[in-house]
């Protein structure tokens, strides 16, 4: 049975009652392990079709790590290893508007069957939690606000087609932290158990906690800016 790091609540300040508050179920660590599966696959049949180029936004160097450290080991983090620019609301919602539209298959088409089997599984896993949890959804994807509000107002139907639309976007999450990746392809080759994957998870945590704070920065100066 694999080893599971739910993310809690801590306590209240004082002398409060209070209990904890385990955001992350059962259900969701096997979605998130599940995508991480598949998108950990694919950057190694990337590495295999061109080996020593980059790819995902990951340096070549990662990719052969990730290749021979066995990409079907399960990396069980509350965090998603992929991203399909979850912070972009104007991305998401122009692609949420085109996908449907009459004349939108061709987009569907002409997306990579690999990637966009990737692709499909994050964006139906990042409906379903801003369906139901929308709290994980922005700590296990990163998903702003607005962008739950646009993926909220996307039909079940045009789920497939939305995929097909972001898929030329799908790439690594933290691909420009070397240290992070590092880390992740360690727990892949030696296991959990050997207390990386808990450090693995404080960092992905850590990374996280910064791009939040950087895009309420970039948002609050777009807003005075706006208003001025």
């Amino acid at each position: 049975m694999r080893e599971q790091h739910p993310l809690a609540l801590p306590p209240p300040a004082g002398a409060a009652h209070w209990g904890e508050e385990v955001l992350f179920s059962p259900r969701v660590m096997d979605a998130l392990c599940s995508v991480n599966s598949v998108f950990l696959g694919l950057a190694a049949e990337l590495h295999a079709q061109r080996p020593g180029m980059p790819a995902l936004g990951l340096p070549a160097h990662i990719l052969t790590a990730i290749a021979r450290a066995g990409s079907g080991r399960e990396c069980v983090l509350p965090l998603a290893l992929c991203d399909l620019r979850f912070r972009d609301e104007r991305f998401w919602r122009n692609e949420a508007l085109a996908c449907r539209a009459v004349n939108d298959g061709q987009a569907a088409v002409a997306a990579d069957p690999r990637t966009r089997r990737v692709t499909c599984a994050a964006v139906t896993l990042a409906w379903h939690l801003v369906q139901t949890e929308p709290r994980v959804a922005r700590l296990a994807l990163g998903l702003e606000p607005a962008v739950q509000e646009v993926l909220d107002g996307v039909p079940l139907g045009s789920l497939d087609a939305l995929a097909g639309r972001v898929a030329s976007s799908l790439s690594a999450r933290f691909c420009t932290r070397e240290r992070f990746w590092s880390q992740v392809t360690a727990v892949l080759r030696f296991g959990p158990k050997t207390g990386g994957l808990e450090r693995l998870r404080l960092l992905g945590l850590q990374l996280q906690g910064t791009e939040a704070a950087r895009a309420q920065l970039l948002h609050r100066r777009l807003r005075r800016t706006t208003q001025a």
